[in-house]
């Protein structure tokens, strides 16, 4: 592949990171969170009685920051957590509803893809050429050229 068409594709996904990580801090700001408490409570929310472990592996995150944020959500009362009777080390976590009502999944992609209706844009073009970009950029993938 041409180096220009590289460099254009690292170019764009370089914006759309940008474009995506300033819609999520402004989104995050309007409820007084940073993005990645905006992103744990969303995901709570999404996955109630889930553990910090699968937290982590769905968000990508690390143990102690997502730890740390969890704690400072639970305190603020975006989240609950609960501790199992049974099994006194397992805890599960669940977003409160009475706050951050508003705040949903639904509502922060609606905030963040406002104009996706927009006829002009192919969206399951947009979707297989991202599945192709993922294939492209996975660890599994490298070395598929070398070999053929």
């Amino acid at each position: 592949m041409n180096f220009e068409i590289m460099d254009a594709l690292y170019t764009k996904l370089l914006k759309i990171n940008h474009l995506m990580s300033s819609r999520l801090a402004d989104i995050a700001r309007e409820e007084d969170l940073n993005p990645s408490e905006l992103m744990i409570v969303l995901d709570v929310k999404n996955n109630p009685h889930t553990d910090l472990q699968s937290v982590c592996d769905r968000l990508g995150m690390k143990k102690s920051t997502a730890s740390k944020a969890i704690r400072k959500l639970i305190e603020v009362g975006y989240i609950e957590n609960h501790v199992c009777e049974t099994d006194q080390r397992k805890v599960s976590l669940i977003g409160n509803e009475s706050s951050c009502h508003e705040l949903c999944k639904e509502s922060t992609l609606l905030s963040t893809f406002k104009d996706i209706d927009n006829p002009k844009y192919d969206v399951d073009v947009i979707l297989r050429s991202l599945d192709d970009l993922l294939e492209i950029l996975s660890p599994e993938s490298t070395g598929k050229n070398a070999e053929e």
